[in-house]
This record gives structure tokens, sequence and C-alpha cells, in this order.
């Protein structure tokens, strides 16, 4: 449980809950999270030493102020799109709270993120703010999982419609390495094979049934969890959100052709639907703070062999995160306007 004073609020409660009991949150969350921004410190000087500083700065000199701000329009954009969706799936759960309060949630999910070690802090967040306020963590936790995976299933399906819409046009010479095509291949088609195979199947049955060992192995719990996720939500809902992560995905290929276009970065724009499986993965992954580090080096594989200098791909990289991180400065904002507006509401305010 959260020792969390009542009189805090429930939104003021939330992140105070997360500052003061971190062992609630996550086991040893204090040294991983040191241990991941100094991976992040580590991958980013590495990185950019090798590529040079004074490059990197320089191509940020000269930016296309116009370009940038449609792109972080975009991003903007697709945060709504993405709490529109967060709500069709918690609905069908009948767990009803308003649209307002879930894009709410969001813009504060990318202020953790912020502050908080992996693309999961603002995950974190969200799940404890609906429990605290509504008191249905169980139905909290799945919608968070689902928003993740019908937004990796949209990107995947407009990745095979890229991949698809070259071969058969060859609009495009594309030259990447063939383990590349194949990590593109892999993500795009594997996503929907996988979310089918399990939406479709008894597949923990199955597996056990064939295997009862396995059901001893660390993670088997949570892929047990997962799967019982993705039964949890009827057929239409899924078609829906699946629907809604469709122009989400399409707007986030626009906001990577944006910082491109904004840091005048010569990128074939069949790439980038191509490469935002890869790149939404990457910032799932818990390994550094905030994805920083371990993004910078993704894009530099996946852009220099397509051509783009190092600098170019790696200040792409730092052009996205700050988008994430101006989102989050917007969620901050939110919360402490919510928290000032709270303190006026409380009858103790005549007596400040």
């Amino acid at each position: 449980m959260f020792l969390v004073d009542k009189s805090w609020g429930s939104g003021g409660s939330l992140l105070k809950a997360i500052c003061y009991n971190p062992p609630v949150m996550l086991k040893n969350k204090k040294v991983r999270g040191v241990l991941q921004v100094l991976i992040s410190l580590t991958l980013l000087f590495l990185l950019i030493n090798r590529v040079g500083f004074q490059e990197v700065l320089a191509i940020f000199a000269n930016i296309n102020v116009a370009w940038y701000l449609l792109a972080f329009a975009i991003f903007l954009l697709n945060i709504v799109i993405r709490s529109y969706r967060w709500t069709i799936l918690l609905h069908s759960l009948n767990d009803r709270p308003p649209f307002s309060r879930l894009l709410y949630l969001y813009f504060l999910g990318f202020f953790a993120n912020n502050f908080i070690p992996t693309g999961f802090g603002g995950d974190v967040v969200k799940v404890v703010s609906l429990r605290q306020k509504y008191g249905r963590g169980t139905e909290a936790l799945s919608s968070v999982i689902m928003d993740r995976l019908t937004g990796l299933l949209g990107t995947s399906v407009i990745a095979l419609v890229a991949l698809t819409w070259n071969s058969l046009n060859q609009t495009t010479a594309i030259n990447l390495p063939l383990g590349l095509w194949l990590a593109i291949f892999t993500i795009s088609f594997g996503i929907p094979v996988g979310f089918l195979l399990i939406r479709s199947t008894d597949l923990v049955g199955t597996v056990t049934g064939w295997f009862p060992a396995i059901g001893r192995l660390p993670l088997y719990d949570r892929f047990a969890r997962l799967v019982d996720t993705v039964h949890r939500y009827p057929f239409p809902t899924l078609i829906k959100a699946l629907l809604i992560s469709l122009p989400f995905t399409i707007n986030m290929v626009l906001i990577q052709y944006s910082v491109s276009r904004a840091l005048s970065v010569d990128v074939p724009p069949i790439l980038f639907p191509l490469f935002v499986p890869l790149i939404a993965l990457i910032n799932l992954l818990p390994i550094s703070f905030n994805g920083l580090g371990v993004r910078e080096g993704v894009y530099l594989f996946l852009f220099v062999p397509a051509g783009v200098a190092p600098e170019e791909a790696i200040a792409m990289s730092l052009a996205y995160y700050l988008l994430r991180f101006g989102a989050g400065i917007i969620g901050g904002l939110l919360y402490a306007l919510s928290s000032v507006s709270r303190l006026m509401r409380s009858p103790h305010a005549e007596n400040l």
C-alpha cells in the first residue's frame, strides 16, 4: 500500500507516493536509476565524442524553427490521440474516467519520464493515479499495457505497408545491410503475428501443457499476465484501438520527417515508416535514462547505413528527445496548476 496523506488529494499524492515510497514502485529503484543515468551519460559521451560535439551543435545552430514547431505540434496531437485510445480501452472494461483526466495523466506521464528512469516511469504514474482515484488498479495496469501493445501493433502495420509498397513499386532504392532488413522484417511481421497468436489461442495453456517446467521460469508470470491482458478486451475494442493507432503511427512518421527537415538532414521519406517500430521499441527498453544514449546508438545503426552522417543521426535523436522533454514540461505546468487549484479550493485556503 502507498503511505499517502489523503489531504494531499489524488493528484498531489501521486508524485509524493512515488518519491517517498520507491520500494513499493520498483525493487532497488534508486540503484537502478543511478545505473541508468550513468549508462546514459556514458553512452552519450562516447557517441558524441566520436562524431564531434561541435558538429552536432552546428546542426542545432541552423535549425529551422518552423519545421521543428510543426514536429512539436504533431507530437502534442499524438498525445491527444493516445489519450483517446486509452479512453476506449478503459471504457471497454467498465472503468470510465473522463477523457480530460486521461489526457492530463498522459502529460503527467511525460513529466515523470523526465525524472524517472526508463520509458515506463510515465506508465507507473498513470497506473498509480487511476488506482488512487478509482480504486481499480488491475484495469488501470491492463489498459496501459494494451495501450502500448496496440501502439506497437499500429507501427508494425504501417511498416509492413511501407515494405510492400516499396517492393512493388520500387519508388526508392534503399541500400541497407542485410541484418537491418532482417530486424525491420522480424519486428514488423513478428508483432502482428505474435499478437494474433496470443489472441486466438490458449498460448499459456498449450505451452505449459507441452513444457510444464516452463512455469518455473523467472519471466513466466509476466508473460502469463501479458497474455491475460490481451484476452481481457473484446475484439471490437481491439479493432478500434488499432484503427486509432494508424493515424498515431502516421503522425510518428511525420514527426520524424519534420525533425529531419528542421535539421536539414536529407533522408528518403520511405525510411521513416520502416524505422518507427524499432524506435518505438527502443523507447521502452529499461536500459538507460529515458532511452538517452541507447536511442542515439540506434539512430546511428538505422540512419548511417542509409547515407545520413553520424552527427546528423545523433542530432535527429536528440531533437526527438527534446520533443518528449517539452511535452513533459507541459505536464509539469499542468501538475503545478492542478496543485494550486486544489490548494485554493481547500478549506484552509482562506487562512493562507
